[in-house]
This record gives C-alpha cells, sequence and structure tokens, in this order.
C-alpha cells in the first residue's frame, strides 16, 4: 500500500518547518517566493493532496456553507436548494445541509454541527419562533458564537443577521380579496399552529382581507394543524364532515394543500372543485397533470439564490449595515 503523504514529509524534503509548508496552502503570499515555489515543487512530484479537514482546523474555517431547512425532503426546499448552489458553486464554495424538523432541539444541534464544521457561513431558518417562546436572545448568542456570516431565510423572528423572506402576510391577504371579488363569503384557512411565526403572520393577512372585504370573521371556518400532507389530509377531512361548508380555501403550504387535495378527492371520487381553493405555492404534480390550480406563487429559487448573494456580500463586506429584504408573492389564479 502506498504512503499517504503528509506535510511533514514535504517539510523534510524541503528542508523547512511543517509550518512554513501550512503557510503555503493557507496564505501562500507570506512565503518567501523561492521557498514557497520550491514547496509547490515538492507537492507536485509527490503527488500531494491536501487535506480539506486539516485545512479547515488550520484555517478554523472553510469552503462550506451550512443550510439547515425545516424538511429536506420538501419540495419547496429542494428549490431553495438549487437557487443557493448556482451561487455557491460560482464562488467555489460547497454545501452541507441539515433538517431542523421544526423542532427547537433538533435546531441546536444542527446549529452546533455546523459550529464543528467551522461553516464558512450559514443559511438559516429558524425551527419555531424563537421570540414567541421568550428565548431569542438565546438563540442569538448561540449564532453568534458561530463566528461567521448569518443569514435568515423564509421567516423573520428578530434575529441580528441579514435577512430574506416572503410577504406573506399581504400574500394571503390578497387571497382573501380575490375569493372575496368573485362572490366567496365563507372562505375557510388551513393553517400551521399559533406559535409559528409564518402562521401569525399568514392569519393577518387572512383578517385583514376579510375586515377590507366587509366579511365578518367566523372561527368556524379556521381550521389548524402543522405544516404537514398528514395535517392537510386530516384538517380537510374534519372540515369536510362540519354542517357549515365554506364556498372557498386556503391552504397555507404546499404540504397542507397536497393533503387537502388528497381529502377531497376522495370525498368527490377524484373531482378537486368541491370548493374553490387556493394553496400556497406550487405544486408541481398539479402542471404534470394538466389540472388547473390556484396559488400563492413563492419563488423558492429566487429565495435561495438572494439567500446566498447576500451571503457572498456579507462574507466580502463584513461590516456593512445588515439588510432586510423582502419578495413577492403573485396570486396566479387559473379556476375563478
Amino acid at each position: 500500500m502506498e504512503k499517504n503523504i503528509t506535510i511533514s514529509d514535504i517539510a523534510e524534503r524541503a528542508g523547512v518547518s511543517k509550518a512554513t509548508v501550512s503557510r503555503v496552502l493557507n496564505s501562500p503570499d507570506i512565503v518567501e517566493e523561492h521557498t514557497r515555489e520550491n514547496i509547490i515543487r515538492i507537492m507536485k512530484e509527490l503527488h500531494y493532496t491536501p487535506s480539506q479537514t486539516a485545512r479547515n482546523l488550520s484555517m478554523k474555517s472553510s469552503s462550506t456553507v451550512g443550510v439547515i431547512v425545516p424538511e429536506i425532503s420538501n419540495t419547496f426546499f429542494g428549490e431553495l436548494f438549487s437557487g443557493v448552489e448556482e451561487i455557491t458553486k460560482r464562488h467555489n464554495l460547497s454545501l452541507l445541509y441539515s433538517g431542523n424538523d421544526n423542532d427547537m432541539d433538533t435546531d441546536y444541534k444542527a446549529l452546533d454541527m455546523m459550529k464543528m464544521q467551522r461553516v464558512r457561513g450559514l443559511l438559516y431558518i429558524p425551527a419555531v419562533n424563537y421570540s414567541a417562546l421568550g428565548v431569542l436572545d438565546k438563540l442569538q448568542r448561540k449564532l453568534d458564537r458561530m463566528n461567521c456570516p448569518i443569514v435568515c431565510m423564509d421567516r423573520d423572528i428578530g434575529l441580528k443577521c441579514d435577512i430574506v423572506h416572503f410577504d406573506d402576510q399581504s400574500a394571503v391577504r390578497k387571497a382573501v380579496l380575490a375569493l372575496a371579488n368573485e362572490g366567496h363569503r365563507k372562505i375557510a384557512i388551513i393553517i400551521g399552529d399559533k406559535e409559528n411565526i409564518l402562521s401569525v403572520q399568514r392569519f393577518e393577512g387572512y383578517l385583514e382581507g376579510l375586515k377590507k372585504a366587509g366579511i365578518p370573521y367566523d372561527e368556524d371556518l379556521v381550521f389548524r394543524g402543522t405544516y404537514t400532507r398528514v395535517s392537510g389530509y386530516q384538517v380537510t377531512k374534519q372540515m369536510i364532515a362540519k354542517s357549515k361548508q365554506p364556498t372557498a380555501v386556503i391552504t397555507c403550504n404546499n404540504l397542507l394543500s397536497k393533503g387537502y387535495i388528497q381529502a377531497v378527492c376522495e370525498h368527490t371520487h377524484g373531482k378537486t372543485d368541491m370548493y374553490t381553493h387556493i394553496g400556497l405555492d406550487e405544486i408541481d404534480m398539479m402542471q404534470y397533470l394538466g389540472i388547473p390550480y390556484n396559488c400563492i406563487q413563492r419563488d423558492a429559487y429566487e429565495l435561495g439564490h438572494s439567500a446566498a448573494e447576500l451571503l457572498i456580500k456579507r462574507l466580502e463586506q463584513p461590516d456593512e449595515t445588515f439588510q432586510h429584504m423582502i419578495l413577492n408573492s403573485p396570486l396566479v389564479h387559473q379556476t375563478f
């Protein structure tokens, strides 16, 4: 078996210290030209490839950007990853992904792992509404100890860092008004739990829309669950079973929408028009099946792309004022 060439081997062959070889790898400009060129020549002769892990340890940072999102398997975040990769590849940065499952403990573990890996920067979606839980300061301290630029994506919970997210409140308000303009007065909403910051903002948009349209608020038309397909299915079945029926429904993320469609199709033997429906985020399968679908179109690719650009700018200009970017979410309707 061939021996793995190490920095010690290079140093011995060049007649220099290991520290000098390390400087050639990490800060070549500070090494005398003749010495630097001799070390590089020896590295090539011995076919030496520096260990990225070793370089990370010596540099106390890496060429890796961390990305933490709620659900790795959600297609929305898959699109977000594509937007991130388009930017990071351009800057020769690798990516390390982790999910936090919308759970605080899992979120902390993911952050600890990113810190241990000495990521160069972090693109981060908080698991829960730390502000509402009274532990935002604890999270901020944890992020500060990572000693790298951080961009908070998709939701604003009050962190001191760059932030990019969609205007969900305005988008849901527009959806309610669009349905009201079509004559709907019984507009239901299927939404996440009250502690979720996105649920708070989306529900505020729902209330604003009702008020502007002159429609009285009816708590019997509010259905809460978790942002999962199973929850969307279960809550929709409960709604269908009620005596008081809506004429229109807004579902507040793509997984809830998938569960809603499953429950409606079961009840109607394949039809999706039991209610006029607007979902938050697109569902690819609807396009592939040729089924018209109303949605609030949040461009996840744009979110990831914009967040990664903010991170690169922060790496280049660490002392600039934090930016707060709000992305637009147009309403795309095809059935009313």
